[in-house]
């Protein structure tokens, strides 16, 4: 009885009839109620909304992969770029710590070569003081170095620890050359001033400083200077640096140079044939100032040549023996 119930209800629920011909002209039909006709659409539906998915995805991926790849090499041409610049710049930094090892050894070399030959227990005190560091020999290295296996560190940050640590350096090692230099200049500034140079080329001494027979009238004469006999013209140098007190013609003295080289210390020139340097000139230690001659009370060519110390006359003698 049910089974007849059934049958009937399917019987009168709606059918979806598929007519489908064929070659010999007659016709093939597919039944199928409208429920399992709509379920049979929707998974119909569903699949060709996947396909289109999956077309839309493959399309998407196919237009945008060759943009990805070559993005990707320029990524990694980029990067390979970066590594060799920044290996490039440790290999700079390595030079830069020898070149400055270096320069350290030649500050240290010339600072005992200065201090050997000046016989200046006071220079070189000066000297050998220039960045001392209290508890550190002069024989420590200016670079201490640090390191360690460091798994988490990168080589950007070694280049950067590095380049911070040469900076301290640069500016030690400048600091350190600055003084040197001033202690020097300032030694040399005090050697310039006195007048030591002998004050030509060669000659003979003709006349000392001191008492003597008068070359022209005979008789006691007191000789305030030196005498150097030497061919006329030849060139008349400044004893040591300053400043031009006095250039022209002065009596006895013929044409003629004062020079105050300061701390107290003047020189003279006498009987020049020439004069190249004029009042208020500054000159440097050897610089031509005149040229011999034999001009004012002069029996030849010959360089009168005086010194003063606090405006005193001394025998010149002693200035050059100084030098010597």
């Amino acid at each position: 009885m049910e089974d007849n119930n059934k049958l009937e209800e399917m019987n009168t629920e709606p059918v979806v009839q598929l007519i489908i011909p064929r070659d010999n002209g007659q016709e093939k039909i597919f039944s199928v109620t409208r429920k399992k006709g709509m379920t049979l659409a929707g998974l119909l539906a569903v699949v060709f909304v996947c396909l289109a998915g999956a077309a839309g995805f493959y399309g998407w991926q196919y237009h945008h992969t060759p943009i990805d790849k070559a993005a990707y090499r320029e990524y990694l041409d980029h990067k390979s770029e970066q590594e060799a610049k920044l290996q490039s710049l440790l290999e700079d930094n390595e030079k830069m710590l020898r070149d400055m090892s270096e320069i350290h050894t030649l500050e240290t070399k010339l600072r005992r070569a200065v201090i050997q030959n000046s016989g200046d227990r006071e220079f070189s005190s000066s000297l050998d003081s220039i960045g001392a560091t209290p508890d550190v020999k002069s024989t420590d290295p200016s670079y201490s170095g640090k390191g360690g296996p460091g798994a988490d560190i990168s080589m950007l940050d070694v280049a950067a620890a590095q380049n911070k640590n040469l900076t301290a350096q640069i500016d030690r090692q400048k600091k350190n050359m600055h003084e040197l230099l001033t202690v020097i200049e300032g030694r040399n500034n005090r050697l310039s001033t006195l007048p030591d140079l002998w004050p030509t080329d060669g000659g003979v001494i003709s006349s000392y400083y001191g008492g003597r027979t008068g070359p022209i009238n005979g008789g006691f004469d007191w000789h305030p200077g030196l005498d150097i006999a030497v061919d006329i013209g030849t060139p008349v140098y400044a004893a040591a640096m300053g400043t031009v007190d006095m250039a022209g013609w002065n009596g006895g003295y013929g044409q003629f140079v004062k020079i105050r080289h300061g701390n107290g210390y003047e020189s003279a020139y006498g009987h020049m044939s020439g004069i190249a340097v004029s009042a208020g000139q500054q000159v440097r230690k050897g610089e031509i100032i005149g040229f011999v001659g034999s001009t004012g009370y002069s029996t030849g060519p010959h360089l009168h040549f005086e010194v003063f110390v606090d405006g005193e006359n001394i025998d010149p003698l002693y200035m050059l023996k100084k030098a010597k």
